[in-house]
């Protein structure tokens, strides 16, 4: 009989580890972790800024060249993004980098529960070649949501202050109430 209860619970452990394995909210960081913890998570990168609300890190995401972003407020992990830093002069260039992350994000998490193209200006809206045209003069923009049980995961790409924005932002659920003491320039500044 003590064999079987051993065997069970040794059963019910390997079921949960390989059906839930680690649980991390985004890379291997967890909603609601200290900037400590999350300075020690990851282990291959260094931190380029650190301030009260954020610890940055310069990487690589698909290839591209991106600021990976981590935000806090109270000292709890409320959210992340990764910005994309590389720049092109030809803006159908963004329009393809942010179709690579729509379709790496898609495998990952499934069809977009939101997928919106938003046309602010009509001149360039039928002509196909001139959608980076389009996007750089701030006629359009693109975005993306998915959802898991515990984060928010957007894409964007627009124009901002004269610069083509791209961005793939995670937010948890639970800490959406502290969001709100985040300063608007902790969370995406083009600059």
């Amino acid at each position: 009989m003590l064999k079987k209860c051993i065997i069970l619970i040794f059963m019910v452990s390997l079921f949960t580890q390989l059906c839930w394995g680690e649980d991390y909210s985004f890379r291997n960081s967890r909603w609601g972790m200290t900037a400590e913890e999350v300075t020690a998570s990851e282990k291959t990168l260094v931190p380029v800024e650190i301030d009260e609300n954020t610890i940055k890190y310069k990487t690589q995401l698909l290839g591209k060249n991106v600021e990976l972003s981590y935000l806090f407020t109270q000292n709890k992990l409320i959210g992340s993004f990764y910005k994309l830093n590389d720049n092109y002069l030809n803006s159908s260039h963004f329009l393809r980098t942010y179709k690579r992350f729509k379709q790496a994000l898609t495998r990952k998490y499934g069809q977009p529960k939101k997928d919106r193209t938003k046309w602010l200006n009509n001149t360039f809206r039928n002509v196909s070649h001139k959608k980076g045209l389009a996007l750089s003069l701030g006629h359009t923009e693109y975005s993306a949501n998915w959802e898991t049980p515990s984060t928010v995961i957007s894409l964007s790409l627009k124009e901002e202050n004269y610069y083509v924005l791209c961005v793939i932002e995670y937010r948890s659920k639970e800490y959406t109430y502290l969001a709100k003491n985040v300063k608007k320039e902790d969370i995406i500044d083009p600059f």
